[in-house]
């Protein structure tokens, strides 16, 4: 299987509505997926929120997500003071690396996007934690304690780093070899980049 990576964050709408067709790339062709969630407000950094975006550009992003969403059919809720306003992101990040190390990655995402975007729900409650784990089949205080961990915050930094070593400047963004497509508009191109490599699974060519 060959390797590649995926930088998302649980602050980008974008990654929420791009999270089906990641999650599908396992299926249709023989990679496996590296879930980085990247984030620079957990290292102390301004990375694509208010401070740097142009208004006429938040705005547009705002419409924008919202006819995506409709034209997908995905339930989709934005706080109006948006980014200014929004959930902390570290904790489920930290939770999104030890989900990996867990093997329910893409279990953890689905259910973090989904409440985050599709609810507009703190996913930071200590009942949906519980909800969470109970979900994934893992033991919570288990879950807690590797969360909060000190290598568990070194770890979010590491990626963070990685992702800046390798030119990451926006999510989601696939990075296969040293090739980066970044948007949620350059998927398609990543499934032909997999397809051209003869990675394409024979039951979803025949789908």
């Amino acid at each position: 299987m060959l390797p590649i990576e995926i930088f998302y964050s649980f602050q980008c709408p974008y990654c929420y509505l791009a999270l089906d067709r990641l999650c599908e790339l396992e299926q249709k062709f023989d990679v496996k997926v590296l879930w980085q969630p990247f984030s620079a407000k957990p290292v102390g950094k301004n990375f694509n929120n208010s401070f740097a975006m142009p208004e006429e550009k938040l705005s547009y992003i705002k419409d924008d997500v919202a006819r995506l969403a409709r034209r997908m059919g995905m339930p989709l809720v934005i706080d109006p003071n948006w980014p200014d306003a929004e959930f902390d992101p570290d904790r489920s990040m930290r939770g999104a690396i030890i989900a990996g190390d867990m093997e329910v990655a893409m279990e953890y995402n689905i259910k973090v996007f989904h409440r985050w975007w599709g609810e507009g729900i703190e996913p930071n409650d200590h009942n949906f934690l519980i909800e969470l784990c109970n979900d994934l089949d893992v033991d919570p205080n288990e879950f807690t304690v590797k969360i909060n961990s000190a290598d568990t915050r070194e770890r979010v930094k590491g990626i963070y780093r990685r992702g800046k070593k390798l030119g990451i400047f926006e999510v989601p963004t696939v990075v296969i070899g040293e090739e980066r497509f970044a948007g949620i508009d350059r998927i398609e191109m990543v499934e032909e980049k997999l397809a051209s490599m003869e990675l394409k699974r024979v039951a979803a060519s025949r789908a």
